[in-house]
C-alpha cells in the first residue's frame, strides 16, 4: 500500500520555523506599538526628579495594554493553527480591542505606579536595627508582581473572550487561584524578565518582548480552556433522532 505523500509545510521543522518567524514579527510590532516605553530611559534621564520619572513611566506604560492584547490574539491563533499571518492578526487584535484594553489596563498601571512611588520613598540601604523598611520593600515587590500578573491575565482574557470590563477584573483575580500553576508560571516569566532587564539593560526588552509574550501565551493555554468551559455559553450539539 502506497504511503500518502506529506503535504508541504506540514513538517515539525517547518512549523517551528513559522513560530520563530511569528515571534520575530510580533516582537517588531510590540516595539513599534510601545515606542514611548522604548524611549523611556532617555526621557527618564531628561526628567531629572523622581516625580517626573514616575510620570514618564506611567505615560509610557499606558499603550502597553492594547499591544499585549494584540500580541496575545496573534499568538493564540498561531498556537491553534488558525493564524492568517501574525502581522494581520496583531493589527486586527489591536484595532478591535484598543478601547476596552485601555479601560482595563490603566487601573493596573495606576496601582503599579503607586507601588513604584512607595518603593522610591523607602530607604535604599538595609538597616539591621529596623527591618521594617526591608520587609515593606519585599511586600511591595510581591504586590507589584501580583498586580502585573493579574493585568497580563486580563489582557489574555480580553484577547480571547468578550467580557464586560468589570468581569475582566474579577476573572483576572479569579484566575490567580483557579490555575495556580499557570499563574505561578506567568509570574515567574515576568519576574525573570524584570530581573534580567535590571541586571543587564532595559534595551534588551526590544529583543525579547515577543518571546516573553509568546511564553506567557503558551503557558496560559490551560487557563483559557478553563475559562471557556466555565464562563462561556457552549452551543448545544444537535442530535438526529434514531430510526429503527
Amino acid at each position: 500500500m502506497a504511503q500518502k505523500k506529506a503535504e508541504y509545510g506540514s513538517g515539525p521543522l517547518f512549523r517551528a520555523a513559522g513560530v520563530v518567524y511569528g515571534v520575530m514579527v510580533a516582537d517588531v510590532l510590540l516595539v513599534l506599538a510601545n515606542i514611548l516605553l522604548v524611549l523611556a530611559p532617555v526621557l527618564a534621564s531628561l526628567a531629572g526628579g523622581s516625580a517626573l520619572l514616575v510620570a514618564v513611566l506611567v505615560v509610557a506604560f499606558v499603550p502597553v495594554g492594547p499591544s499585549l492584547v494584540a500580541a496575545a490574539y496573534a499568538f493564540n491563533r498561531l498556537l491553534a493553527g488558525e493564524e492568517t499571518g501574525v502581522f494581520r492578526d496583531f493589527v486586527r487584535g489591536y484595532r478591535t480591542n484598543f478601547r476596552q484594553a485601555l479601560a482595563v489596563w490603566v487601573p493596573y498601571v495606576a496601582v503599579l505606579a503607586a507601588v513604584v512611588v512607595n518603593l522610591l520613598l523607602l530607604p535604599g540601604t538595609f538597616d539591621a536595627g529596623n527591618p521594617a523598611p526591608s520587609a515593606a520593600r519585599v511586600g511591595l515587590l510581591g504586590l507589584g508582581l501580583l498586580v502585573a500578573t493579574a493585568g497580563v491575565t486580563a489582557m489574555l482574557l480580553l484577547s480571547r473572550f468578550t467580557f464586560r470590563t468589570r468581569d475582566l477584573y474579577r476573572l483576572s483575580l479569579y484566575c490567580l487561584g483557579a490555575q495556580k500553576r499557570v499563574s505561578l508560571g506567568n509570574a515567574g516569566i515576568l519576574f525573570i524578565t524584570a530581573s534580567l532587564l535590571t541586571a543587564t539593560t532595559a534595551g534588551l526588552l526590544i529583543v525579547i518582548a515577543g518571546l516573553v509574550m509568546f511564553l506567557v501565551c503558551l503557558n496560559s493555554r490551560p487557563l483559557l480552556t478553563l475559562i471557556e468551559a466555565r464562563f462561556t455559553v457552549q452551543e448545544p450539539t444537535s442530535q438526529e433522532p434514531l430510526t429503527a
